[in-house]
């Protein structure tokens, strides 16, 4: 007999007559076959032991029989369902709201999921949200990112503990760093949405793609524009504004040779590069348009005639160091340094969505938001190479 076709009366026979079988076994191989389905009868007899004595349980909470610890720890379960079920990170919630979000019908198990409130996004298609935006914001990759609710304080080296030399055995002197607090607030970056009536019925999982795609779009745009051109007045404050004036005599800057338009150099790029203290040349990369790239930058050779652009695939290297390409960097600009070191930026995991049917267009219009902010770090971390630059 199959054993799950076994009840527990057939279980308890059969293991009763194994103990005989192996008693009277002769042959070591009968022994090893034996205890091998004896595994199986006692998983089945646990599993059978325990459906039983939930039978019996239901059968007296149904009739008021049950022990007071027993009905209170059934309770405390239904309660655990609950709470998983209206967490934002359950199966149900995301269904919910999303077929909330197209205007579909929802059961029983779904309102209830939907309790409290339809704002936040799941936490998987807030993931989804975020995920496309670092794909689709390059420069998200390359800044100290944080996803964290609210305003966040970081604590910024500006010199780091120095070591010092002690003699053996005597004491030791404290050496501490001094470091600077940056505030990284919030501003919303809000994307406006239509779609139209008959596409919000397309399938949860159809439309969960559609809305993921177009908030990441939408909201990345601007937040890729902040971090390199965001003043910080009323702003967050970005790449551009690292250091409050670009000066070649201070070191925070390199202009291109000759006069203001002329023509980049490699020397230039050996300039900036030179600039940059060797502790940030690890995890240095070149940031600039794909117009800067390819009118100043890829035909650049060095005195020997040799180019100084690598390619693999699509990645590009410039003397070895990668370039990371950004729409939003100024035509004729060129950031280079450790950007991880250089800014921090916090979005808020907390992405935000609210419906609104248009009659007027028999559509639905979805405003979406999110929560960034991002400002300079550490100093000495970035140099920029322009043809403008202050001399």
């Amino acid at each position: 007999m199959n054993l799950d076709d076994m009840n527990l009366q057939q279980v308890e026979e059969r293991l009763a007559a194994l103990d005989v079988e192996v008693r009277e076994a002769t042959e070591a191989e009968a022994v090893e076959k034996a205890a091998e389905e004896k595994k199986g009868l006692l998983t089945r007899k646990a599993e059978l032991v325990d459906l039983e004595q939930r039978k019996k349980t239901t059968l007296e909470l149904n009739e008021g029989k049950a022990p007071e610890k027993i009905i209170e720890a059934r309770k405390e379960e239904k309660k655990m369902e609950v709470e998983k079920m209206l967490d934002h990170s359950s199966e149900e919630y995301r269904s919910a709201w999303l077929k909330n979000l197209q205007g579909k019908e929802l059961n029983e198990v779904e309102k209830r999921a939907l309790t409290g409130g339809t704002s936040a996004l799941p936490e998987a298609t807030a993931n989804k949200v975020v995920e496309i935006l670092v794909d689709t914001v390059p420069l998200l990759n390359e800044i100290e990112l944080f996803r964290m609710p609210g305003s966040i304080n970081i604590a910024v080296e500006v010199t780091a503990p120095g070591a010092t030399r002690e003699a053996a055995g005597g004491s030791v002197t404290a050496s501490t760093a001094v470091l600077r607090q940056v505030t990284l607030a919030g501003y919303n970056m809000n994307a406006f949405i239509r779609l139209g009536a008959d596409l919000a019925q397309q399938a949860v999982s159809a439309f969960e793609d559609w809305l993921t795609r177009k908030l990441a779009d939408a909201i990345g745009n601007k937040i890729e524009d902040l971090i390199v051109n965001g003043d910080g007045s009323g702003d967050p404050k970005g790449i551009e504004k690292y250091v409050d004036t670009w000066d070649v005599s201070n070191g925070t800057g390199v202009a291109w040779t000759g006069s203001s338009g002329a023509a980049l150099d490699v020397d230039d790029l050996d300039a900036a590069i030179g600039l940059l203290p060797a502790k940030y040349d690890r995890d240095s990369k070149f940031v600039m348009s794909k117009k800067t790239f390819y009118t100043n930058v890829v035909n650049l050779e060095d005195v020997n005639n040799l180019p100084v652009v690598e390619r693999d695939g699509r990645n590009f290297y410039v003397r070895g160091y990668p370039v990371v390409f950004s729409n939003y960097v100024a035509d004729g600009t060129i950031f280079f340094g450790d950007f991880k070191r250089g800014m921090v930026g916090n979005l808020s995991s907390n992405i935000q969505v609210e419906k609104q049917r248009n009659l007027a267009y028999n559509a639905w219009d979805f405003l979406g938001w999110a929560v960034f902010d991002c400002a300079p770090a550490a100093a000495g971390c970035i140099v920029k190479v322009a043809a403008n630059i202050q001399a």
